[in-house]
């Protein structure tokens, strides 16, 4: 997925800013105040790169540096509130860096997957930088008329942080079903983003004429022009960047918005905003990139729901390729759970393909990525199921109730050994099922009985609807994930509904499922 990491570090000539208050008591310490924020940001952003959005307890140790940050900011905002003279340029550099601070807290949220709590941080940062630029004097001036020809004087404009913020507080939104509002913040950003209205990043203009009475080293004027240079490559990586953002909101954001609708032609929708971000990223980045891997999985999941399945799997097999690379190569950006993801979902194409060995491979492969996460969670439970429902199909029947069992196993874990929950219900249905099919006809009576015995004996309508439901609660799906139905066959029925004459079920079909 994609979410704009911790933004690019501050340059040191942050504190020119306040050189226009002269003599003002505050200006030592808030200078002071402000490089020490500046570090602070600076060091949570090359700490979040080295542990790579990786762990829980590392990015708790990049948040509290920005949050320390944050804090050692607020208290300058307010001791600079009662300052005079300053035209508002040092409310407005406040404003400005309390925008990066709260997008850099909510990347680390969202990586956390704490998406409330990263959308508020998001919310925070949009809020600061819309205030910093409805100030009518421009910080970027300030710097620019003040700047040292020694300093380096990178900052990121504040339409570039207004993007990023924006883009950001989409993806969290997304994250909690509210598409709505996203598709009111992209069409936001492509209109105020648009090439004729992209706002032109200033150029540092150094000064040429000697300031100075003595006499200059060469390494002085080598560092000079080094850091000319490198200003220079920093607006370019700027307005490219800002390039590809607005892309990622037009295609990739509102791509997810039309693949969330599910229907037809909102599925021919989603594909072509994620060929179309892919043919651009191809371009711009290494074809083994994270954001590529990314689009090819999203693209996988469009063609499977339109059952395009060999398309399906082909972009799913390229998107393994480049996990797998980022795993052999111990990157720091490779992350298990987006490969047990995909393995799960190369497994799904296959069984639907009816190429039963190879899915069996590939739901083996997934559960141990998804053990290797969490021994017990719904991932595991899910993929038990589907292996046992493979292993049924191969004619397997011994394997085919022992995961089942696995399966239910787990699920009691998960709910609390509520016996009488649902799907534990609907499984015991299913190893019943396998039981009459493999011949086992005294054993598949005890456990249809104890399924009935799980339904709540004060609501028999509902004993009724959970023995006797087919598909499983779940309805128009092609995707043998969700085909519970298929867990029963003609002699299960038959078989069923001849042992239902000499058990407590309700109806002679109460096997069926």
């Amino acid at each position: 997925e994609y979410i704009v990491d911790p933004l690019p570090v501050l340059g040191t000539a942050l504190h020119n800013i306040f050189q226009v208050m002269g003599d003002h008591k505050l200006w030592p310490e808030l200078v002071e105040s402000i490089s020490l924020v500046s570090a602070r940001l600076n060091l949570a952003s090359l700490e979040y790169r080295q542990v790579g959005g990786g762990a829980d307890d590392e990015l708790e140790r990049v948040l509290s540096l920005l949050r320390d940050a944050l804090e050692s900011c607020n208290a300058a905002s307010n001791r600079l509130k009662s300052a005079e003279n300053d035209g508002g340029r040092g409310q407005q550099i406040m404003a400005t860096l309390k925008s990066i601070l709260h997008s850099n807290i909510g990347t680390a949220t969202y990586r956390m997957n704490k998406f409330r709590d990263a959308s508020e941080c998001f919310r925070l940062a949009v809020k600061e930088v819309t205030r910093a630029i409805d100030r009518s004097d421009m910080f970027e001036d300030s710097v620019l008329r003040t700047a040292d020809a020694h300093e380096d004087n990178r900052f990121p404009p504040r339409s570039y942080l207004l993007l990023v913020t924006r883009l950001n507080l989409s993806r969290s939104l997304m994250r909690l079903n509210e598409p709505e509002e996203v598709k009111v913040l992209c069409k936001r950003i492509i209109e105020e983003n648009k090439p004729h209205r992209r706002a032109s990043v200033m150029r540092i203009e150094r000064p040429t004429v000697k300031r100075y009475n003595f006499q200059r080293s060469d390494s002085y004027f080598a560092a000079s022009t080094a850091l000319d240079s490198s200003s220079a490559a920093y607006d370019h990586h700027i307005g490219k960047q800002s390039e590809w953002l607005c892309n990622v909101a037009e295609h990739y954001i509102l791509g997810m918005i039309a693949e969330q609708r599910g229907g037809s032609n909102d599925c021919r929708e989603a594909k072509h905003h994620y060929n179309r971000l892919l043919s651009l990223a191809r371009v711009k980045l290494d074809h083994r990139h994270p954001y590529i891997c990314t689009l090819l999985e999203r693209r996988g999941a469009v063609l499977f729901v339109e059952r395009k399945l060999q398309s399906s799997i082909l972009s799913y097999l390229a998107c393994l390729r480049i996990l797998e690379h980022q795993q052999s190569a111990e990157s720091k950006v490779f992350n298990r759970a987006d490969l047990s993801r995909v393995l799960y979902a190369i497994a799904r194409v296959l069984h639907d393909k009816e190429e039963l060995n190879d899915a069996l491979r590939m739901y083996q492969r997934a559960l141990i990525c998804q053990r290797s996460l969490a021994e017990k969670s719904l991932q595991v439970i899910t993929t038990l199921c589907n292996i046992s429902r493979v292993h049924h199909l191969s004619g397997d029947y011994d394997e085919a109730l022992t995961t089942n069992k696995e399966a239910i196993e787990v699920a009691t874990s998960l709910v609390g050994g509520k016996l009488n929950h649902p799907f534990l219900i609907h499984r015991l249905k299913v190893e019943g099922n396998l039981l009459v099919e493999a011949g086992r006809l005294g054993e598949a009576m005890h456990t249809f009985a104890d399924a009935a015995r799980r339904c709540s004996e004060d609501e028999p309508d509902n004993m009724i609807s959970a023995m006797i439901d087919v598909g499983g609660g779940i309805g128009g799906s092609d995707s043998q994930e969700d085909a519970h139905a298929g867990d029963c066959s003609v002699l299960t029925s038959r078989s069923a509904s001849a042992l239902a004459q000499i058990t407590t079920l309700a109806h002679p079909a109460a096997a069926a499922g």
